[in-house]
Order: C-alpha cells, then structure tokens, then sequence
C-alpha cells in the first residue's frame, strides 16, 4: 500500500466539476431548455443555479401535502426532506411552478456544488507537504488510539469504503446510488473517513477510536451534487443521532434548503464542518459560508496559509490540508491536498474531545469549543480573512486541563499597513502563552533592518496574547530587495518552555516579488 509518487497517483480535492446536473434526461425536468411558451429559468441562469428546479419549504406539513396533491404533469418531485416541510422539484416552464404556489412558501434555488475547484498556481514555492508526519504536524505526541470512543461522525461526501487503516464500523446511505463498477469510485470520501479514523504509521487519523462513520454518499463518481442533496445529507446525519458532520463539497450559492438543514442539525446539538474552497479567492463557498458552519481553510506542515485556500469573513479556523498521507479505494493510500483535507482534522478533532478515552465526555459543541478555544494564532493580530481564529493544536486541547505547562510561542511577525490608530507601517510582534501557567518577565527582542530593541512582557495569562507594534521608516515598500524581521521569546527563572521550537520566528518581505 505505498503513498502515491509526485505523478501518477497523487490525488486531490483539487478537481473541476461537471458541467451540468441532469436529475431525470428522459422528461428533461430541470434540464434547463426552455418551456412550451418559449420562457427560460432566467433567475436560476443570472445565480449561477441549477435552471427548471426549486426548494420549497413550507409552513407545515400539510401545506406541502396540499401542494403535492395539485402537482400535475407539468411539475415533478424530485426529491422531499420531510423533517423540514420542503421539497425539491423541476420543471419546464417557471409559470408552471407559479401556477401551483400561494405564496406562504419559501423558495429556493438548486446549486450545483461539487469536490473544491482548482486555482492555477494555487500552491506557493516553499510550500512544506505534511506526508505521514500528521500527528506531530497536529501536536499529538501522545496514544490516540482511544480518541472519539463511542462517537459516530457523518461524512457526507462520495462514500466511504473499507480501509485498512479504518477499524471504526462504517454504515452507509446513499442519496446518490454507486457505480455498478466500483473501481470507478471516487476516493474523496475514503480519504475525508481515513484523515478522521485512520490509524497505523501510514494513513493515521485524528480520532481512531471513534465508534462509527455514517458513509452519506451526495456526490457521485466525478464528484457532483447539489444544495438539495446536501441539505438531505444533513437531516439525514442529524435524524441518525450523529452529532458531528463533515462537507467536503462546495457550492458557490446560498440555499435556503442548506441554511434550513443547518438549523434542524443546530437545534439538535449537531456541529457541522465544511472545507473554505481552494479556489484561491476572498470568499468562502457554501455550505462553509453558512452561519452556523465552521469553516476550515488549509495550512503548510509549518502552519503557512496555502495559496489556493479561500479566504473571508466567515473562516474560522486552519488545519492542515497539504500533501497528507491518506487512505483511498482499493485499499490505496495517497498524497491528498486541499481544504477538503482540513476540514475532516477539524471534525476528527472534535470528535476526540468529546470523548479523548480516558473518562472525559463532552458535547460535540462543547468539544467544539474546546478545539477553537485552544488555536495557534497566526496571521495578523485576533481574527482575520487569512488564518480565521488560528491554526488547529491538539497537543494544546489535549492538555488543556493539565496544570503547570509554560509554553511562551512568538506566534506572528505581521507586516502592516498604515491605520487610523496607527499612521505610519508598524510590525506586529505577537506573543502567545500557549501553556496552561502564568507566563512572568518573558523577554522579548525584535531585531528589523532598521535596529533591534528588547522588550518584555510582565504577565500573559494562558491562552492569551500580546502584541507589540513596532514603528518602521516610512521607506519605500515597492523598492527591490528583501527585508528580515527575526522576533524571539525567552523565559525566566523557573519557569521551563515546554516547546522551545516555537519561540522564534524569521520573517522576510519581499516587496519586489508581491
């Protein structure tokens, strides 16, 4: 079972998505040609949404049951989500679907959504790949065997197949029926599972000891699917009393039947978590856009933001998503990069802290918590587009509740630009305590191209920051060449850095290469 080489077998979520979705060919219901009457879907075309198909969510039951009683020849069921009072359906002529509503429902467009799309150039030089290093990247230096014992985690995705690296049970739904030749399976789901369960030297996983995966296959083999499938998916996970789901698909449009199902699975204590998108741009796709999602962008094995993760005002968190060892159909094991990598770590997370094997239990949003409370911070100062809340730290969440850890980490060296508190460029040297004791007199030095200066930090609290703002000459930016910052941390007296390795950090800016 060797990892794929750089060529032939390195896969990806990095993959286009089909072109178009046809639900049922042979009576071309949402197949987008135009009705009877010469009328196009115009309003699905202009969103970029599936034309001839809606949601349609209803006050209650029995207003959807009257609507299904009048649906006639000229508007089909495509699919319904009893939980929700919605339903999804097609058709030929918009003024069809028209002549069936009163008005009192919500109507939603169909997206397509698919395995995260390509952005040309999306992986930067320097980039360091993660291999089968996972768990220390993570900061897991402990046995993890038991970790997620007695939970079950939802992986909506292509399916999931048997591995050997995967012991937990694994039961299956498929929205989106198998290909009657399954060496045509698309890995992605086997790969999402193995990063989650996997275990052994090869494929490890977060949380090996979890109790089951609920396989909830909404994509088919060239890895397409739809809002609809999605919000099935996810009242389909909730309705089987899993309380962590993972969506490694995307979509570039906000339904209403996906922001419902989120809802249904938010009431019921379910945590769900969604890759950001790899298209490299300021915007996440959805469902990881979604209020109540927890979008997770990808990072190096040095916790360097990659280039093709999306950014925006709705991420929360990075993990790890470059060149990781995982498990793939056939019993494979390959090189797997994407956010569709990230996301699942963030699920494997909470699932073992919800129950790390050694009597601990938690709810998987309190264990949610826990995970985001325990983050790396990274990028600029607090929250940003870039890095959201930090960089995931298992080691961090695990220890949480040992007394007595010093660990003072130089968390960022951030270049930044004039502001209305701040007129001129500053360097932002941030400190973090990452331990779990009262970090006393750390010393700081800074040294820039323009002097170095020692500082200090009388006392930082655990789990939180401090940051320096050091002025710097109003040079000119765009100017050639190449400018090194190097920030340290030290301790003193007794206090003993239990990770020394994160104590400096060396910053070059290359204006001329930007």
């Amino acid at each position: 079972m060797p990892v794929a080489d750089q060529n032939a077998n390195r896969k990806s979520d990095i993959q286009p998505p089909s072109a178009k979705v046809v639900i049922d060919e042979d009576v071309q219901f949402g197949s987008g040609k135009r009705g009877p009457n010469g009328r196009s879907d115009d309003e699905a075309l202009e969103a970029g949404a599936l034309p001839g198909q809606r949601g349609l969510i209803f006050k209650d039951s029995e207003s959807m049951e009257r609507f299904l009683a009048n649906l006639g020849d000229h508007v089909k069921l495509l699919g319904r989500i009893d939980a929700l009072n919605a339903v999804h359906v097609g058709f030929s002529d918009p003024l069809d679907l028209l002549a069936l509503l009163d008005g009192n429902e919500e109507l939603s467009l169909i997206f397509p959504a698919w395995l995260p799309s390509p952005k040309p150039g999306g992986v930067q030089a320097g980039a360091v790949g993660v291999g089968g290093d996972l768990l220390k990247v993570l900061g897991i230096s402990s046995d993890n065997s038991l970790w997620g014992k007695g939970v079950w985690v939802a992986v909506l995705d292509t399916g999931v197949s048997t591995h050997p690296s995967i012991s937990s049970k694994i039961s299956m739904l498929n929205l989106v029926p198998l290909s009657t030749d399954l060496t045509n399976w698309n890995g992605h789901g086997t790969a999402v599972a193995g990063l989650i369960a996997g275990s052994g030297n090869l494929t490890p996983g977060v949380a090996p000891g979890l109790e089951g995966l609920l396989s909830v296959r909404i994509g088919d083999d060239n890895g397409v699917s739809n809002s609809s499938l999605i919000a099935q998916g996810i009242v389909a996970a909730v309705d089987a009393g899993v309380k962590v789901v993972n969506i490694s698909f995307g979509s570039s449009g906000d339904s209403g039947l996906v922001r419902n199902a989120i809802q249904y699975a938010r009431d019921a204590g379910v945590v769900i978590v969604a890759s950001a998108g790899n298209e490299g741009v300021q915007r996440l796709t959805y469902p990881a856009a979604n209020d109540g999602v927890i979008a997770v962008g990808a990072v190096d094995a040095m916790g360097t933001a990659m280039d093709f993760s999306n950014s925006g005002k709705s991420l929360a968190v990075m993990t790890p998503g470059y060149d990781i060892n995982a498990a793939w159909t056939n019993n494979e094991a390959v090189s797997f990069s994407g956010t569709s990598a990230s996301a699942p770590l963030l699920a494997g997370a909470i699932a073992a802290a919800m129950n790390p094997g050694d009597g601990t239990t938690r709810t998987a949003q309190q264990a949610a918590d826990l995970v985001l409370s325990k983050l790396n911070e990274a990028g600029a100062p607090g929250w940003d587009p870039g890095y959201g809340n930090g960089v995931l730290d298992m080691g961090r969440v695990m220890n949480a509740g040992v007394p007595g850890i010093y660990d003072a980490a130089l968390a960022s060296n951030y270049l930044a630009a004039p502001t209305a508190d701040i007129p001129y460029p500053h360097l932002q040297v941030v400190i973090q305590n990452r331990g779990t004791a009262m970090l006393l007199n750390a010393g700081v030095k800074v040294t820039t191209p323009f002097g170095s200066m020692p500082m200090n930090i009388t006392n930082l609290a655990p789990d939180q920051t401090h940051t320096f703002n050091i002025p710097l000459p109003l040079v000119d930016w765009n100017a050639p060449g190449t400018l090194k910052f190097d920030s340290s941390v030290n301790l003193s007296g007794s206090q003993w850095d239990v990770k020394t390795t994160n104590n400096r950090r060396v910053e070059t800016y290359s204006p001329s290469s930007n």
